[in-house]
């Protein structure tokens, strides 16, 4: 039988809604208050909330993080851009799910939350008074931005952050050994075709996924023209299958 006090998701996405446009939500540092419009069942369903801010003019010391995600995930802030008739270095997306006290915690949760940082590169996660008491210390062990209800009023509270934008995820290449392994110790040249090269993948590997086309600019496409007309390196079948032939007659003797 279900607790008089227990909240349904749908209560608690009111609450959590009431907070944030309240700024009661304590220790926040991530989620802005004011200039913000809240979609609810957002992106396909697969988010409770989406919180789509405006921020102001972003300083220097928002670092490069920042502007590798709109490298990366360009059409979807541009839409946006041009919809709320904004600068898209000033947008900011925040998926958030809820977790009430009525919702069960399943292997489902580490799957939105792997999810929400795929599409827009963080993930925040709320959940009721009970989900918080069992929840409070592995918060800071989740890659996601952890809220919990504190069950008076609409008071709710952040409990642990996790604010890093990731952007590319395991496409990140280890660029600078890769440059100075091409190039010496200068490596500047090299380097920055990586970059342009790691952007390039990353952007194409999340458009695949939310979009139809690729989203590529005419450099990017002409970048990509200059490296599928380079020479392939030489074809390594036969050193494989001398590998091959090599591990199979290699006796167990060997590794000992």
């Amino acid at each position: 039988m279900q607790e008089p006090y227990a909240l349904n998701e749908k209560q608690l996405k009111s609450l959590f809604c009431s907070s944030l446009r309240s700024n009661h939500i304590r220790n926040n540092s991530l989620i802005p208050t004011s200039e913000i419009r809240i979609v609810e069942e957002a992106h396909f369903r697969n988010f409770d909330l989406l919180i789509a801010a405006v921020k102001e003019e972003p300083s220097r010391d928002d670092g490069f993080a920042h502007y590798d995600n709109i490298c990366v995930r360009t059409q979807l802030l541009e839409d946006y851009a041009r919809n709320q008739k904004t600068r898209i270095d000033c947008i900011r997306f925040y998926p958030i799910e809820l977790k009430s006290d009525d919702d069960t915690l399943d292997e489902r949760l580490p799957r939105q939350i792997l999810h929400a940082i795929l599409a827009f590169g963080l993930s925040i996660l709320v959940l009721d008074k009970k989900h918080s008491m069992l929840a409070r210390a592995l918060g800071k062990f989740l890659p996601a931005t952890l809220i919990c209800y504190t069950g008076i009023d609409d008071c709710f509270e952040v409990v642990s952050s996790f604010d890093h934008v990731v952007s590319g995820g395991v496409l990140n290449l280890q660029k600078t050994t890769l440059a100075r392994t091409l190039e010496g110790n200068s490596g500047g040249r090299a380097y920055s075709r990586l970059v342009a090269l790691e952007r390039i993948f990353q952007k194409m590997v999340f458009n695949q996924i939310y979009f139809e086309n690729l989203g590529m600019t005419e450099q990017e496409l002409e970048f990509l023209q200059m490296v599928a007309g380079l020479r392939l390196p030489l074809n390594n079948r036969k050193k494989l299958a001398k590998l091959i032939k090599e591990s199979t007659n290699a006796k167990i003797t060997d590794y000992l």
